[in-house]
């Protein structure tokens, strides 16, 4: 077996086709999932090939036995206008009779070299333990706002045109959503195994058609024991394919409890379903309540690659000076400096020693800026470093606020 890290009693590695059922026999242990249910998606998701998967293994009565597993996925995520390259680390879990042995904590850190080795500059996932991921180096970067809403609260909109897609429909599925749905900071690039990914993974596919044409769609899958309706995705290209979706939802109301639709607040307000004539028995009783989890972390792994990709050929900002940042992992107990420099009116970032102020930010901080979670500036008011005001200033014009989300359609 090639392990790539390991001492006398514990290793790390990739996990050998031989030991892929055993792998599989954790996960559904862990999440509680039927084994048999979760081996067909575990086989055939179009990701098998690519996905890596990691496992710690302790030597027990002579023989080595896998305690604790991960699942990296390849991704590439935006970034602002850049595409970052990135893993998407999923399924962290640890064999219930090995829990609260520090297992888990050492495979993930035992990931984050080996992603090192692989040249990857940064890492996201979905922290539902968010303290255990920070004290690990990573960072929460982003928010997703959920709003469950009864189905008889939603306008019954005439659904005719609206049906299930079909394979037939997956193209025009596919051009829409490249057609209306801006570029957001958090969101996944969809390349052709990404698609497919999404069109096998998730079953409940609706399209609306008019005049020959899909004018909108719907993914959705069901939470709480098929009580809850969750909106995966809901795309429009016109209004009437905004509203024959939302009256599909409506209809529902024999069926589901809640649905869910999740996003940022702009977004979700933009699906109009605030129901403004809603009856109250109090003036400040509020229309709807929404629900903000921040549970979209991430960890930069190689932070000048990271930072090149997202700065290289853009054009220096007013009042640059050239400037240092030392970005310190505690974790990894490595250290190393950016250079932010000028050549021809170009901003360069370069790892060699340059002219000018240096200054020392956490990895944390590093996450949150390139991101687009706070900017410099405002962090230096929370008092968690303390920057130059030229330089924090510069740092606000290369990484501007933005609202980072990874949205239910993204998940890994």
């Amino acid at each position: 077996m090639n392990w790539r890290f390991w001492s006398s009693t514990v290793r790390i590695g990739q996990v050998p086709p031989e030991e892929e059922e055993p792998f599989l026999h954790i996960v559904c242990q862990s999440f509680n999932i039927d084994l048999n249910l979760a081996r067909p998606y575990f086989y055939d998701d179009p990701y098998y090939a690519h996905n890596q998967r990691l496992a710690l293994w302790i030597e027990e009565n002579g023989r080595w036995r896998m305690v604790s597993v991960l699942t990296a996925v390849p991704l590439q995520m935006w970034l602002g206008e850049r595409v970052v390259a990135g893993v998407g680390v999923a399924g962290v879990a640890t064999h219930p009779l090995y829990r609260r042995r520090g297992y888990a904590g050492q495979l993930l850190q035992g990931a984050i070299r080996i992603f090192a080795d692989q040249a990857v500059p940064m890492a996201v996932l979905q922290a539902f333990e968010p303290n255990f991921y920070r004290r690990h180096g990573w960072e929460t970067v982003g928010t997703l706002t959920r709003l469950r809403i009864e189905p008889s609260r939603l306008t019954p909109y005439p659904i005719e045109g609206v049906r299930r897609a079909e394979v037939s429909d997956y193209a025009a599925m596919v051009a829409l959503h490249q057609q209306v749905v801006p570029v957001r900071t958090g969101m996944l690039v969809r390349h052709s195994l990404r698609w497919d990914y999404l069109l096998w993974n998730f079953r409940n596919k609706w399209v609306y058609v008019a005049d020959n044409q899909v004018e909108g769609y719907l993914v959705h899958d069901f939470l709480e024991g098929g009580w809850v309706l969750r909106v995966r995705e809901l795309v429009w290209r016109t209004e009437r394919a905004r509203q024959a979706l939302l009256g599909w939802l409506a209809r529902n109301i024999d069926n589901v409890r809640h649905i869910e639709f999740a996003g940022t607040l702009p977004e979700l307000y933009a699906l109009g379903i605030v129901p403004l004539s809603q009856q109250r028995s109090q003036s400040d009783e509020p229309l709807m309540r929404y629900e903000v989890g921040a549970g979209f972390m991430a960890r930069p792994i190689l932070p000048l690659p990271l930072v090149q990709s997202l700065l290289d050929q853009r054009p220096v900002p007013n009042g640059f000076v050239p400037f240092g940042l030392t970005v310190s992992d505690k974790v990894r107990r490595f250290t190393e400096t950016l250079w932010f420099t000028e050549s021809a009116g170009q901003l360069r970032v370069v790892a060699d020693a340059g002219a000018g102020v240096q200054v020392r930010i956490p990895l944390e901080v590093l996450a949150q800026m390139v991101f687009g979670t706070l900017p410099a500036t405002e962090i230096c008011w929370r008092r968690r470093i303390a920057l130059p005001e030229t330089i924090a200033s510069v740092l606000d014009t290369l990484f501007p606020a933005r609202e980072p989300c990874l949205r239910p359609m993204d998940s890994f």
